[in-house]
């Protein structure tokens, strides 16, 4: 039983890591058709109604996809670390997560920057929606590294 809850979690992490890297791409790609709309709407003199209820769902659609992934980064992060909470001792779980976490973000660093490369959108426009999983992450590793610490001076 143990094995298939296991087997599970690694199944869970997994889909939580490509739904991340679906919802980063589809942020870019957000950002790209906005940046392209917007040289046609600034080379019209004037905008019209649909105009600007277009520039307003692009926005929100913007919004709506850096609000789904910090919302299941935020999610996933509680989940782990309450579900792994005792089992401080098994450093596997915790590597397991830092390490995905790692690579989940350089991979999106690389992708920002051939993004940034074959389209006119500023990296730093797609690197922005890390800062906040970043600055998470870092409090997260500093609490997990020091209650190892706590626990190695405890024994």
């Amino acid at each position: 039983m143990r094995k298939l809850a296991k087997s599970l979690a690694d199944k869970i992490l997994y889909l939580y890591f490509v739904l991340m890297l679906l919802l980063y791409f589809g942020y870019a790609l957000l950002w790209n058709h906005r940046l392209n709309m917007s040289e046609h709407w600034s080379s019209t003199s004037f905008l019209t109604n649909e105009d600007v209820r277009t520039i307003d769902l692009f926005g929100k659609w913007t919004e709506g996809f850096e609000s789904m992934f910090y919302i299941l980064f935020v999610l996933m992060s509680i989940v782990y670390f309450i579900k792994n909470r005792k089992d401080r001792k098994n450093q596997s779980i915790i590597k397991q997560y830092f390490v995905g976490h790692i690579f989940l973000f350089v991979i999106a660093v690389i992708l920002s920057w051939i993004f940034s490369l074959l389209t006119p959108v500023p990296i730093n426009n797609l690197l922005i929606l890390l800062l906040l999983p970043t600055t998470i992450f870092v409090v997260f590793l500093i609490y997990m590294l020091y209650g190892l610490m706590k626990l190695k001076i405890a024994n």
